[in-house]
């Protein structure tokens, strides 16, 4: 038989063609077996005509069919990469635009915040559900979730079915997997690090803790003398650390969500401090159609053969590394990738039960966090804050209790910093409200709430 992948998200038109590449590419997982899974059939048939269309014009072992049943999707699966996002581009647009109405704008909105903790409500139930589908139909799958916010999402599914072998990834990762990266940065040739450096964090906040060349040298004092963005070279003054997204550090530290001119209207596509510009759905969603489009043309009935390499190049494409992980994982592979999974005592001074993002080796034996040795005392204790955060977060999302979700929202950095209790609990209620078809667990929980009251009226 062979090996099965499972793909959750699998209409996805940026994410999918790379994935498939990478397949047909790989020679241990050319031969094997997908499933797309998506609930827009629509997107799903496209990507399924697309993979058809690869297949036939580059003769691969590959094949590839499709379901819009995610349980079904599951059955017998060996590896499930994941990524989804409920409610899309609209929701997106809400998760930013709401917030700043009451002053808090961040640039991206998916990891922390108020748009961050939506997001999670949004997708976590569903990841839940995969792992629990997964625990019963492939128990020995691996499960590998490119969802944000990502520890979130690994603690969501680690509470759901805990049993299942359930990780997080993130395309930032590329940066200290990259030879020519780590390079740059250090003002040397790329043969002179020695890599793996010692990375330690949690996801979207983690950093480069040492860094050295093949002579031996500590790299991080070169690293120090030629940082120019102020982002870095306020971590490495202020911690001694090397951020490897440092956009999206800024998310984790309130005092650096700033705009640069007063908010007037609208919290897509203004500027913020440090050269950066928030997210706008507008041009999002304008790059997804200008994808969906390319596909739609490359399977129409009259369209001649698409090989691997009109596939475009994403601007993600370095950082996806699940193939190679899943190659490490069946060829004994013996590699160093940096993943997210749970702590027990990867980081000493982070919780055993935080999901962190740290260095693994990964083989035939599975996939084992390498000991990254202590944060800075200063910097752990800020993240420790985050995940007693994120704990919050996941308890709310999986049970819809709206109590639960104010616990979050009054956790939140963010909104502690911007926000009074009065103002805290509004938009919690308006962003509730905006999300509501994609809160099933919720719109439940506000309906027994509703029938109880009514009960206890009646009695009296």
């Amino acid at each position: 038989m062979p090996l099965k992948v499972t793909i959750i998200g699998g209409g996805s038109s940026s994410f999918v063609p790379i994935l498939i590449r990478r397949l047909m590419q790989s020679p241990s997982l050319g031969g094997c077996a997908v499933t797309l899974m998506d609930v827009d059939e629509g997107r799903l048939g496209v990507m399924q005509s697309l993979a058809d269309k690869l297949i036939a014009s580059e003769g691969s072992a590959l094949t590839v069919d499709s379901t819009s049943d995610q349980r079904d999707s599951l059955v017998d699966a060996d590896f499930v990469i994941a990524a989804i996002s409920v409610g899309g581009m609209d929701a997106w647009a809400n998760d930013l635009e709401i917030p700043g109405r009451y002053g808090v704008v961040m640039h991206v909105g998916d990891s922390i915040g108020p748009g961050g903790i939506m997001r999670a409500f949004r997708n976590a139930p569903v990841l839940a559900d995969v792992a629990r589908n997964a625990a019963e139909v492939a128990p020995d799958a691996w499960i590998f979730n490119y969802t944000n916010p990502a520890p979130i999402e690994a603690l969501a599914m680690r509470a759901a079915a805990p049993q299942v072998k359930s990780y997080a990834l993130c395309s930032c990762t590329g940066h200290p997997s990259s030879r020519e990266w780590l390079a740059e940065q250090a003002g040397v040739e790329p043969h002179e690090i020695a890599m793996p450096p010692v990375v330690a964090g949690i996801n979207h906040c983690a950093s480069i803790q040492q860094l050295r060349l093949t002579d031996g040298r500590d790299a991080m004092p070169l690293v120090r003398e030629r940082a120019t963005q102020p982002i870095v070279k306020w971590a490495l003054e202020t911690y001694g650390v090397l951020p490897y997204c440092w956009s999206h550090w800024t998310e984790f530290f309130p005092q650096m969500q700033r705009l640069e001119a007063p908010y007037s209207g609208t919290a897509q596509g203004v500027a913020m401090r440090y050269g950066i510009t928030t997210h706008d759905m507008a041009y999002e969603k304008a790059r997804e159609k200008g994808l969906e489009e390319l596909a739609a043309r490359w399977t129409a009935p009259d369209a001649g053969p698409v090989t691997l390499a009109d596939l475009p190049e994403g601007d993600e494409d370095e950082g996806i590394e699940v193939i190679e992980i899943i190659e490490a994982i069946v060829d004994n592979g013996n590699v160093t990738r940096v993943v997210n999974a749970l702590n027990h005592g990867a980081i000493p001074n982070l919780p055993d039960n935080a999901i962190v993002e740290v260095n693994a080796q990964i083989n035939a034996y599975g996939i084992r966090p390498i000991q990254a040795g202590p944060l800075p005392d200063a910097l752990a204790a800020h993240l420790n804050h985050y995940f007693n955060f994120q704990q919050h977060v996941v308890k709310a999302a999986l049970s819809g209790d709206r109590k639960a979700a104010l616990h979050a929202f009054l956790l939140d950095p963010t909104l502690q910093a911007n926000l009074d209790l009065d103002q805290t609990q509004s938009l919690l209620d308006e962003m509730l409200d905006a999300n509501r078809r994609w809160l099933p667990l919720f719109e439940a929980g506000q309906a027994a709430a509703a029938s109880a009251t009514a009960a206890n009226t009646t009695a009296r």
